[in-house]
């Protein structure tokens, strides 16, 4: 069983928009906004909460998952996992046979900073146990010196790293397409103005 939790704690760096590319080319695949279900903007995530949401969906009976953790989980992540229930996910997930992969996004410019520190929180505080993809996204193109340090960040903990992207127009009628998708719980293949750039398999292999 395969389950992709997409992450990272600044808000706008592009989880939903990573989250549904696959929409289209995995039609069978539940995705998950789970931002808004477990409601947790205003209130702090406890380890019960946690747990008890790692287990319903462990004990979920299908192939393919991929979830939009949204910027207030995505925040709490990092420290649910320290300093003691990291073994606690990991048992859970071994006895269930789950594959559970964190697919951080990173972004250039102006969002570099914020995306890399949450990175180095996950990283931190999953010591290497749960397998993390980093997945740049090029509407925030990096700079020469961002590219170097993201470079030489993935190097050092052997981490892959992968670029997403929209059209190359980057038009904005597509990521309207996708909040209208998201805000009235239409069907996904629905979603055209996608552009891969990603293969899904890239985040399996």
């Amino acid at each position: 069983m395969e389950k992709y939790f997409i992450v990272q704690g600044k808000g706008g760096a592009g989880k939903s928009l990573l989250a549904f590319m696959p929409a289209e080319k995995y039609q069978d695949a539940v995705i998950l906004d789970l931002d808004d279900a477990i409601q947790s903007t205003k209130q702090q995530l406890d380890r019960g909460t946690f747990m008890e949401f790692f287990q319903s969906i462990a004990v979920a009976d299908h192939p393919l998952y991929i979830a939009d953790l949204g910027g207030s989980v995505s925040e709490q992540l990092p420290k649910f996992f320290a300093p003691n229930s990291l073994q606690g996910t990991l048992s859970l997930l071994q006895a269930s046979n789950i594959h559970l992969q964190l697919v951080c996004v990173v972004g250039g410019g102006n969002i570099f900073k914020a995306t890399m520190t949450y990175l180095d929180e996950l990283v931190a505080s999953t010591r290497g146990a749960i397998e993390i993809v980093v997945a740049h996204n090029g509407m925030y193109p990096c700079t020469p010196s961002q590219q170097e340090q993201l470079q030489q960040y993935v190097l050092e903990h052997t981490l892959p790293l992968i670029p997403f992207d929209l059209a190359e127009d980057k038009n904005e009628s597509a990521m309207r397409n996708i909040e209208t998708v998201m805000k009235d719980g239409q069907g996904l293949a629905s979603v055209s103005p996608l552009y891969r750039s990603i293969s899904w398999n890239q985040l399996k292999n």
